[in-house]
């Protein structure tokens, strides 16, 4: 293994991993996205901590923000709290609500910021210079993780493999780097098959007997379309257990109410609802995805992304109303939004190239101009939570960033 990790990345997942067994108490929570990687995330995790003899308790939220992590940080002290698939941001934000409570870990793969504290680290491998937009999926850093902790964790590098495909990191014909790794593992230990479909690879999970892309699709529906009935638990469920009758059918009924919200959506956006700016196309769907969780604004950005009445060259925008009530956390003090951006290919492709700005730069920086709070942000994906009636000045700020900081 240490031929095939950055040595001080290896480094460093030992030492945190040595944090980790060192603090571990009574108490454990889990915080995880609820896409298919931040599901699978969660569930390593969770196997992690019930081989280590401990029972972890699992919320799953769609954004880190300040009156959620303080729900979140009310119901403990004295425990571990894990922020897995999202939190790379936030450490700060998190160290101060903590105020020292809980000893908290961060283990992330979106862009981060580094913290010099006794009670909150951070694993997360843009900090290492490692691309999560490209070489590492959540769960694979998770299950990296966890596997130099107790060496039976290799048992679920199948789920380092779905949740790499659900994270598009397979967009490229394949996985590459730390996720291709996972997927040697897998494959060694008979979990996993590859099959060459053109120039693209697919994986075959034998677990799930389906291939991943297809299991990595249920579980995002699970977590982000029934996101308001906490279809996350019966995703974190099947990752051990499979996908019985009844969770498949709920899974299917979900892809039904997603096409169905996503074609009016689709209309809407035809008819009038994009607008355009100079460098950025952005909509308001407000409550049109209802019940679906915030998540659905993002899954919708990356389907029409590539779409004829989208503009190729132009940064994709997209706004949904968060509701007031979390599932597990209750009633939020706030009146938000959530923003999703996609890029076009042609774009995309300029961003990689270092052609033009990323969207893990923008959006950070316009959600501070409107004093929002950007999480989870990669190149050519990204999103961000901000104050109801801030979307125009967030956009405002969007465009300036872009003439200000043109390549």
């Amino acid at each position: 293994m240490e031929e095939f990790l950055n040595k001080e990345f290896f480094e460093w997942v030992d030492k945190t991993a040595e944090k980790l067994k060192r603090f571990m108490g009574e108490r454990v929570t889990i915080v995880h996205h609820n896409d298919a990687d931040g599901i699978c995330s969660g569930a390593i995790l969770s196997k992690l901590c019930e081989s280590l003899g401990f029972e972890a308790d699992l919320i799953c939220i769609e954004k880190v923000f300040p009156a959620v992590v303080k729900k979140i940080h009310e119901r403990q002290e004295g425990g571990v709290i894990i922020y897995t698939d999202l939190g790379g941001l936030a450490a700060e934000m998190i160290e101060k609500i903590d105020a020292g409570r809980n000893v908290v870990f961060i283990i992330d793969h979106h862009p981060a910021k580094s913290i010099e504290s006794d009670h909150v680290f951070v694993l997360d491998p843009e900090l290492a210079g490692i691309s999560g937009d490209i070489f590492v999926s959540a769960s694979t850093l998770n299950y990296i993780f966890c596997r130099r902790i107790r060496r039976e964790m290799c048992r679920y590098a199948y789920l380092a493999v779905v949740g790499s495909v659900g994270d598009y990191h397979d967009r490229s014909g394949g996985v590459l780097g730390f996720d291709r790794f996972a997927l040697d593992e897998a494959i060694h230990m008979r979990q996993v098959k590859v099959k060459i479909e053109g120039t693209r690879e697919r994986y075959y999970i034998e677990f799930f007997g389906e291939y991943a892309g297809e299991v990595a699709r249920r579980l995002t529906n699970l977590g982000a379309v029934g996101y308001e009935r906490m279809g996350y638990r019966k995703g974190i469920k099947a990752c051990f257990e499979g996908f019985d009758e009844e969770t498949l059918r709920e899974a299917e009924e979900l892809e039904e109410l997603k096409t169905e919200k996503f074609r009016e959506a689709i209309e809407y956006l035809k008819d009038g609802g994009l607008n355009q700016g100079k460098h950025v196309q952005w909509f308001h769907l407000h409550d049109m995805f209802s019940p679906m969780g915030v998540k659905a604004v993002g899954e919708f950005c990356q389907l029409i992304k590539d779409m004829t009445f989208v503009e190729e060259d132009k940064y994709l925008v997209g706004f949904q109303n968060i509701p007031k009530k979390i599932p597990e956390l209750g009633e939020i003090d706030w009146n938000a939004v959530k923003m999703s951006g996609r890029v076009p290919t042609p774009l995309e492709r300029k961003i990689f190239h270092g052609q033009a700005l990323g969207l893990d730069i923008l959006v950070p920086k316009a959600s501070e101009a409107v004093g929002g709070f950007a999480d989870a942000t990669h190149k050519i994906a990204a999103a961000t939570v901000i104050d109801k009636g801030k979307e125009e000045e967030f956009i405002q700020a969007f465009e300036k960033l872009i003439e200000g900081g043109r390549i």
